[in-house]
């Protein structure tokens, strides 16, 4: 605020508009002091962060770069199976009288697939059990008498023969009754309905077709050049071309062998999690396999790799910073990948930690994970 009598004193000797830029001259100046106290202080922070920054060292953990002998991957075609399929049939002949399942249904072990009428069996078993009960109750009688030396032991046996008889007659009408109900042998998909309520089933008629889909198998012809390589247990990496080359890691579950005597070749296959299902039976698919040749490569743990903007990038451990070097990768192998670049095995690469790091950065070691341990 203006002092009003400085202003009038002021307005007796100077024009109206030198005194509004002075005023104008006067705001000028504040402004460019508040911002230059702004600018002092805004760097007074920066260099100050920055300084705590390089004091702080990153925690990372490390591991050696080494060179080593690997398989190069081989890739063959093969074909997707179900893990298991069955044809459940029926064990007695009777007539459906429940059929509760259809085309397409995810049924769980034990569950009931369908129900044939029991109504004669039923009344079979009343007449067993009445039989069974009048032979128990003269069993009992014969027992006395044998003990009474009325009647021999050979007399005694034949009553406990009946008995016997009686008691599989009743077991095998609850065993009939009991294949009445015919249920899943295994968790799977129903594929065919082979049955209606209604209809009468003779025995060993179908029922349904059902698979397994929460595993598949991939059966993979392999040469004969490369079958002593391989062992049930190793992994192979699948590709599926009808949901866009996605990937599977599987293991070898069978070894078949006998060769296809005009092609050399051995059935091998891989089993594959498909708890979603997306993988379906019949499916055209390609395995790769660690037999090919060897070749000796430049092996890091595959934690060490690290992708940015379609790129791939390793971070090196020298001298108490971050040395970052971009890098191809290679043949892989259990938790190690071959990388192809500027380095040499014996250097440290950091495997833990190495998220946003920078080039140049300071760190501090906390521990190692050299491959040549894990591998043991």
């Amino acid at each position: 605020m203006v002092n009003p009598g400085l202003k009038t004193l002021c307005s007796h000797n100077l024009p109206d508009y030198v005194f509004q830029a002075g005023k104008k001259r006067h705001y000028l100046f504040l402004c460019t002091g508040i911002l230059i106290f702004h600018i002092i202080t805004l760097f007074f922070i920066c260099d100050r962060s920055l300084a705590q920054e390089q004091m702080f060292k990153a925690p990372v953990v490390v591991s050696r770069i080494i060179q080593m002998d690997v398989r190069q991957p081989v890739k063959m075609v093969g074909t997707v199976f179900p893990l298991r399929k069955s044809i459940v049939a029926c064990e007695i002949e009777g007539l459906v009288l429940e059929f509760p399942v259809k085309r397409g249904d995810y049924v769980k072990k034990g569950q009931v697939l369908a129900k044939l009428r029991t109504t004669s069996l039923e009344i079979q078993l009343k007449g067993a059990k009445a039989d069974e009960h009048l032979a128990l109750i003269e069993y009992e009688r014969a027992k006395e008498l044998y003990e009474g030396e009325a009647i021999s032991n050979s007399e005694l046996d034949e009553f406990e023969t009946k008995l016997i008889a009686q008691e599989s007659k009743v077991e095998g009408v609850e065993n009939d009754i009991g294949k009445c109900t015919i249920t899943a042998p295994f968790d799977g998909r129903i594929t065919e309905e082979y049955t209606e309520v209604g209809q009468w089933l003779q025995k060993g008629d179908k029922v349904i077709s059902m698979l397994q889909s929460d595993y598949v198998k991939v059966r993979v012809t392999v040469p004969e050049k490369y079958i002593q390589c391989m062992k049930v247990g190793d992994e192979s990496k699948v590709s599926f071309f009808a949901l866009g080359g996605m990937a599977q890691t599987g293991n070898i579950v069978h070894i078949v062998p006998q060769a296809d005597e005009r092609a050399r070749t051995f059935p091998v296959f891989v089993k594959i999690d498909n708890k979603d299902e997306v993988i379906k039976s019949g499916m055209f698919a390609e395995a790769t396999f660690e037999t090919g040749s060897l070749l000796s490569a430049t092996m890091i743990l595959k934690d060490g790799i690290v992708r940015r903007g379609g790129m791939e990038f390793i971070y090196l451990a020298v001298d108490g910073k971050v040395a970052e070097v971009p890098v191809k990768t290679g043949v892989a192998h259990k938790n190690l990948i071959q990388i192809i670049g500027d380095v040499k095995p014996g250097i440290d690469v950091i495997v833990r930690g190495n998220e946003r790091l920078r080039n140049g950065q300071d760190i501090q070691v906390t521990g190692r994970m050299d491959p040549i341990t894990i591998e043991d």
